[in-house]
């Protein structure tokens, strides 16, 4: 009966305006007019009339009848007036034939205020209905306007155009971006209507499941959700995902998106943890036996440096915890396989594994979702998944003595710098080594090579042949010259090795393992943050090898050097620090946090060169740098992280 209706909505409007006005909110519908200056004045483009979503539909275009509705568009005035009765009638219409004619709205950041038609909106509301025919006006906004929603609109603007999907928002800047990469799209394509009507029930059946699931007990919005989905379970067919398959897929992500809630995440551990390396009597008598620990490399550890000094870890572990531990190795080249390996290491009974490559990332997720008594770490820096941690080594700690050596014996100032990718990390160790030169020769010039660049001359890395002292990758494959790594000069009879960075992943492995064992894993976990180890000096996993013909008064300093870094005394980043802009990236009397030298994505003023672009790349090395390169993974903010020196593993 629209009678009884009419008086249900309105309980409905007042609970509203209750429920807000003891927020401090305006209980009434917003004006457009109120929200943005000079509204008449900004350019607007004629859309046409189309189907919008009633739920973004957000209030209306000017003040008038303001009061008759809350914010919720229910009907606020009495049940005896003309309004009222105007309601009931419409509401009578629209249950036996629909709405027949389209409202008008102006669209501005997505949003839809009402020129005309508030009472179809209303009761189309109050009846569940999900979408309502408007004839739609784009309020074009201001070209200099740099508040962060104009920003996500102009980023999702082209995305409505190609494809004419209108549901969705954004929180996070990129997302448009990384929406297209998932979907295998490219940006300025137009969609067929089938794809624009598969995204369409894809994305309806994942909002209907995430909603059971997850309540709006979050502020990311749905679109955000989605994001995170697709990341992990893929795009291609997950329209014709069951309901139930969806429901438990979201339940699994659940802790995901705690983890991307604006108030969490990711957790750094900058040292190992004493209480977690003993277990108590109860662990004693009831652990496991035997740890089975499980090792995935992409490249054979005989031809990669890099998978060498994994295995060296991994032969220190089960030499360590001989008996207690049991170790596997397993060589996967082929990306598209490593999760399968991962289900296969899981099915054959290791409690533990670890994939030693960034590049494995993403292969862990699926696994460590659907086995949470799997414990899944991957060797990179920024892992930002609950379920996987991910493990690291403090490298610009060594580069900072490597770059103090380098500056004492550049005899014309010149140091060479060959990095490989540029991810995550990379500037950090770039900028130490600066910062060390700079220690002690305040005229020193660092010169930038990248050897994941595809015009890279391995031979011949920089064209100035006066740079003789150059700092290499910091591992090298057992078959080639160890001399080619680390810190070496160049000379009339050859190379001179000066320095040889030491990496002892072991030492990690093994921390990790006991954490396990003793039943101290969940310790260190707050909340659902994500959790990145990140060891240095203090944890004994890196130092450097020195050559025994340097200078003793510069052997005597780098000793004293690191023994600082290894007591704490010693901070790389402290001082003021310029970058190669000119901005001040720290204050004189300041250092940065760990959080900053993790994020950093700048060099610092002493440093020739720039970070290349991704097309510049050999294409083996852009699926890593897709995954935590510099410019792709920009904006990250500091204040996602925190940290602990102290913290249980």
């Amino acid at each position: 009966m629209p009678v009884d209706d009419y008086y249900k909505a309105r309980r409905l409007g007042q609970r509203e305006v209750s429920q807000r006005m003891q927020k401090g909110l305006s209980p009434y519908l917003p004006a457009l007019e109120n929200q943005v200056e000079h509204l008449n004045a900004l350019n607007r483009k004629s859309l046409g009339v189309m189907t919008i979503p009633l739920k973004n539909i957000v209030g209306t275009a000017t003040n008038g009848r303001a009061n008759a509705f809350a914010a919720n568009f229910m009907p606020l005035l009495s049940p005896a007036s003309e309004f009222a009765r105007k309601w009931q009638t419409l509401e009578d219409s629209v249950f036996k034939d629909g709405v027949r004619q389209p409202v008008t709205a102006l669209e501005y950041l997505n949003r839809y205020y009402l020129v005309e038609g508030n009472k179809r909106v209303s009761v189309s509301r109050y009846l569940d209905m999900d979408s309502i025919e408007a004839d739609v006006t784009r309020v074009i906004p201001s070209p200099d306007a740099n508040d962060p929603e104009v920003r996500l609109f102009r980023e999702l603007l082209p995305f409505i155009e190609d494809s004419g999907v209108r549901r969705l928002w954004f929180t996070r800047e990129g997302s448009v971006a990384k929406l297209y990469e998932l979907m295998g799209k490219t940006p300025g394509v137009k969609w067929t209507e089938e794809e624009t009507a598969d995204f369409r029930a894809g994305y309806y059946y994942f909002r209907e499941a995430y909603k059971r699931v997850v309540d709006d007990k979050l502020s990311i919005s749905t679109a955000d959700a989605f994001l995170i989905y697709l990341e992990v379970f893929g795009y291609e067919k997950c329209w014709e995902r069951s309901s139930e398959q969806l429901r438990e897929q979201v339940s699994q992500l659940y802790c995901e998106y705690l983890r991307s809630d604006e108030e969490r995440g990711v957790e750094l551990i900058m040292e190992p943890n004493a209480d977690s390396q003993s277990g108590g009597l109860f662990q004693s008598i009831f652990g496991p036996s035997k740890l089975k620990v499980g090792f995935l490399y992409n490249r054979s550890p005989e031809v990669s440096g890099w998978m060498y000094w994994h295995e060296l870890g991994r032969v220190n572990l089960e030499n360590e915890m001989k008996g207690k531990v049991e170790t596997t190795a397993c060589i996967c080249e082929d990306p598209e396989k490593f999760e399968q390996e991962i289900e296969r290491m899981i099915a054959e009974g290791n409690g533990l594994i670890f994939t030693t490559s960034p590049a494995m990332l993403s292969a862990c997720v699926r696994p460590s979702l659907a086995h949470p008594e799997g414990k899944i770490l991957n060797c990179s820096l920024l892992a930002s998944y609950h379920k996987v941690r991910s493990y690291y080594i403090r490298t610009y700690e060594g580069k900072l003595l490597e770059g103090m050596i380098a500056g004492a014996l550049a005899e014309n100032d010149k140091i060479g710098y060959i990095a490989d990718y540029p991810i995550f990390g990379i500037p950090a160790s770039i900028n130490a080594f600066a910062l060390g030169a700079r220690m002690v020769n305040p005229r020193a010039r660092i010169y930038l090579a990248w050897s994941a660049c595809s015009d890279f001359d391995e031979e011949h890395p920089f064209a100035d042949p006066e740079i003789r002292v150059i700092s290499n990758r910091d591992v090298s494959a057992p078959s080639r010259s160890a001399i080619n790594h680390g810190l070496y000069r160049l000379t009339d009879s050859g190379m001179e090795n000066l320095a040889i960075p030491i990496l002892d992943w072991g030492k990690i492995y093994i921390a990790l393992a006991r954490s396990l064992i003793n039943g101290k894993w969940g310790a260190d976990q707050s909340g659902a943050r994500a959790l990145d180890y990140w060891w240095g000096m203090s944890a004994n996993v890196i130092d450097i090898a020195v050559t025994q013909r340097m200078d003793t008064a510069l052997a005597r300093l780098i000793d004293i050097m690191r023994d600082g870094l290894h007591e704490g005394t010693v901070r790389v980043f402290e001082g003021q620090l310029v970058d190669q802009h000119g901005n001040v990236r720290c204050d004189r009397d300041s250092a940065l946090s760990p959080a900053q030298i993790l994020t950093m994505d700048y060099l610092l003023e002493n440093v020739e060169g720039q970070v290349p672009l991704t097309e510049n790349l050999r294409p083996e090395a852009r699926a890593l740098v897709e995954l935590q390169g510099l410019r792709e993974r920009g904006g990250l903010d500091a204040e996602e992280f925190s940290w602990s020196s102290n913290t249980a593993d």
